[in-house]
């Protein structure tokens, strides 16, 4: 396959764990696979954005696309590298975008990608997609000159005014202004990364901690999360051989950055007794390494003189170089890590580790283990477990022999066994792109106009606008505004430009109740003018007119009447649907159907009658039986969907939220496929169910996995303000998918076409909304 890379820097230029890491990998797929890499340089003297193309200086299989970005360091959205990956998108046509970190480039890139309908995998490597500085550091609240703080979450103004502080004018009088600046500048940041993390199709997270974290300080769908450890070359990390002779030697590897906590390490181990050295390897780093360099000076004693600077190695030579040197890697870092590459190369070599009793970090190095813990940010908790060491150089032999210890074997994750792992993800995503991809139609074949969302003369409880549950009402009240009506000119304008491009049907408004609509004939006109059908979900009441004068009105030109129906016996179906009488909709379903056998027995239309439920606890036992009343009735088809728990009272009655409730659902499901087989209807047919199918214990997620949307590319929601809508998901959620257009400013079609509805189609699969939607159906279901 054909796999494009995207990191924010590639080795030599920038050796950091990510990087290194993404080098790796690419140099193991490269072996069975075309690699092309999207990174990053900073060349003051090119043109921004420039783009220079070459191979990997160690592996001519991998071409590098290296974007310029010498002035891009504080933003996170730059139009200029967008344009440059969406330019080699279209070049290369890859069959898969893995990333591994975005920083210095941009966060549209995931745009860029999903809405090319390219499947996107994305390593998680540290917090940046849930903290714009990336490790959860500050600026401490009482001690501004303490700029690494330990942070507890991220928060719009608390991120204005502790991490981005240095942008203030330093006015007082200012100082508002500049807060409130930032703070919107970190809501927008923060509101794009979610947005881009919804285009994402699977996150890989290299530690259990780091996958935990996202899941639920960030919100991450499970469903979207794997844990993936790194793998490695374990042929270069054989063979470790000890200096002889030396005193017992510490080591740091990585860069000079104050997150590492090298200044602490530093301080350490000016309170180690003894003649122990200390070597930090690493590419200086300007004033950092000056200031790391004075604080070695300042140590007490001949400390200083024990402190080596050796310059950074090339990470192939990392066993004579650094391990064979060394009787003891310590990671100091004061952010809480996640999985630690060095820790891990450490663990091969059989060289114990000293870092903190946090995250990642603990996770790979166990107490007494295969190494010493320290408490996090407590630099003479460090130097206590350094001293054990240095004091007993056969403890800290007996600890690195026991390597990785996540495995019996002692060793870290092979290369081949990762590559293979990674593969699978490529490959699962590309099918689940695939299974999920739409061809759409020349234009919408059925349109739904929320036409009167407002008005109803029922109150059902799980009705996004009139459940007595529902705060929408009463704040549209409060807010003054008035109720929603559509004006039946944009009905018309846009059923006429429809009507040419394949339109068969139309829905009045399935929020409220559509017979309500002053409007409503003249929507049966336009029906018949236009050569369309109707097609009408009502709560089965009939209000003005009565159940057979709206039957002689409509069988003729209806395709189908769906009738909201939640239940086999009075006292369910009343607890459902307040305001509804059990008799009367009952004599309403007769009398209708009386009408349609009438005239389709004179050899016109037979418009179909449905009854509609959404899934609930409380009617769940009564679905067979609501089957069963369909047949003796006459009704041809009963369908429905799983409750859209909109509201925190009705979330216990969802039959997707547990085990238990999905075991007595199927229950159910089976119970109603044989109340269908029992009794024929008049015509010879058997009550047809829709949308009444098994469900496994992935539903509380993904209710229809690698299940295509019935909707996208096929129907279109016109909601009363005119907005264009892809799919019948509660207002409130569906806003959430984008905005694709105003039908009272653009046509239609010009919509429908649109890039916007386009990038909808191609991404959709990934969406959280679109995960769990209650209206898909498994790809294996009829």
């Amino acid at each position: 396959m054909k796999i494009l890379q995207v990191i924010h820097g590639y080795p030599m230029r920038y050796n950091a764990g990510s990087e290194v890491y993404t080098q790796t990998l690419c140099r193991g797929l490269a072996g069975r696979h075309e690699v092309h890499v999207f990174t990053r340089e900073e060349d003051p003297f090119a043109p921004d954005y420039a783009v220079r193309h070459e191979e990997d200086s160690d592996d001519p299989r991998i071409s590098l696309h290296l974007v310029n970005t010498p002035r891009a360091r504080d933003g996170y959205r730059h139009a200029g590298v967008d344009q440059r990956f969406a330019e080699l998108c279209d070049r290369l046509r890859p069959d898969v975008v893995h990333i591994g970190h975005l920083n210095h480039l941009s966060t549209s890139l995931v745009a860029e990608a999903a809405g090319r309908g390219l499947p996107v995998v994305y390593t998680l490597h540290d917090y940046w997609v849930m903290c714009p500085r990336g490790q959860f550091m500050q600026t401490h609240p009482e001690n501004p000159d303490d700029l690494w703080a330990a942070c507890d979450g991220q928060e719009d103004r608390k991120c204005a005014e502790r991490c981005y502080a240095r942008f203030f004018s330093g006015a007082p009088e200012e100082r508002e202004r500049d807060v409130a600046y930032w703070t919107d500048w970190v809501a927008r940041r923060m509101r794009h990364v979610r947005e881009m993390t919804d285009l994402v199709d699977v996150f890989i997270a290299p530690a259990r901690y780091l996958e935990r974290r996202y899941r639920q300080a960030f919100g991450l769908p499970e469903r979207k999360l794997v844990y993936l450890d790194y793998g490695f070359d374990l042929s270069r990390l054989a063979g470790r051989a000890r200096v002889p002779g030396e005193p017992f030697t510490f080591g740091y590897i990585g860069t000079h950055i104050p997150a590492k906590g090298i200044h602490q390490l530093l301080e350490a181990f000016g309170q180690v007794r003894g003649d122990a050295r200390l070597r930090i390897w690493g590419r200086p780093r300007g004033q950092d390494t000056e200031a790391l360099r004075a604080i070695a000076q300042r140590l007490p004693g001949d400390a200083a003189a024990r402190v080596e600077w050796l310059p950074e190695y090339r990470n192939q030579d990392i066993v004579p170089d650094v391990f064979d040197r060394v009787d003891c890697i310590v990671v100091p870092s004061i952010w809480v890590e996640n999985s630690p590459l060095v820790i891990h190369e450490a663990l091969e070599a059989r060289v114990p580790v000293i870092t903190a009793n946090v995250g990642g970090m603990a996770e790979y190095v166990h107490h007494e283990v295969n190494g010493l813990l320290f408490e996090h940010r407590d630099p003479g908790s460090m130097a206590r477990q350094m001293q054990r060491l240095a004091d007993d150089a056969a403890f800290a032999r007996r600890l690195g022999q026991r390597g990785y210890a996540q495995s019996e074997s002692g060793h870290v994750p092979d290369l081949p066994g990762h590559l293979q792992a990674i593969e699978r993800i490529y490959t699962e995503v590309i099918a689940r792109r695939d299974a999920a991809r739409i061809e759409p139609r020349q234009g919408p074949w059925r349109i739904t106009f929320d036409t009167n969302p407002d008005t109803c003369n029922l109150r059902c409880i799980m009705c996004e606008e009139h459940s007595p549950y529902s705060p929408l009402q009463e704040a549209r009240k409060a807010a003054g505004k008035p109720r929603r009506l559509m004006p039946i000119e944009l009905v018309r304008r846009v059923i006429a430009e429809s009507a040419c491009h394949g339109l068969r049907e139309v829905i009045p408004s399935t929020m409220g109740e559509p017979l309500l609509y002053d409007h409503f004939d003249e929507i049966v006109d336009l029906c018949r003018e236009h050569g369309v059908k109707l097609n009408l979900t009502t709560n089965g009441t009939f209000p003005r007119r009565g159940a057979r004068e709206w039957a002689e009105r409509l069988v003729p030109i209806t395709s189908d009447v769906k009738i909201s129906w939640n239940g086999a016996t009075r006292q369910t179906h009343e607890l459902i649907m307040l305001g509804s009488r059990w008799e009367a909709v009952v004599e309403n379903v007769q009398a209708f159907i009386a009408v349609r056998d009438a005239h389709a027995a004179a050899g016109g239309n037979r418009c179909r009658v449905t009854f509609q439920l959404t899934f609930l606890e409380t009617n769940v036992a009564e679905l067979a039986d609501v089957v069963r009343l369909a047949a003796r009735l006459g009704v041809d088809r009963v369908k429905g969907h799983h409750l859209w728990a909109h509201f925190e009272a009705i979330k216990p009655l969802s039959m997707r939220r547990d085990a238990a409730a999905i075991r007595r659902w199927n229950e159910a499901v089976l119970a109603a496929r044989e109340a269908a087989a029992e009794r024929a209807l008049p015509n010879g047919k058997h009550v047809l169910l829709e949308n009444i199918f098994l469900l496994d214990e992935a539903a509380p997620k993904d209710l229809a996995p690698g299940g295509r949307c019935p909707f996208l590319g096929q129907e279109v929601w016109v909601s009363a303000e005119g907005r264009f809508d892809p799919c019948c998901a509660p207002d409130a959620q569906r806003k959430t998918l984008g905005d694709f257009g105003n039908l009272h400013g653009s046509s239609l079609m010009e919509t429908w076409n649109g890039a916007s509805y386009q990038r909808m189609l191609k991404s959709y699969r990934s969406r959280a909304l679109c995960l769990g939607c209650n209206m898909r159906r498994p790809a294996e279901e009829p």
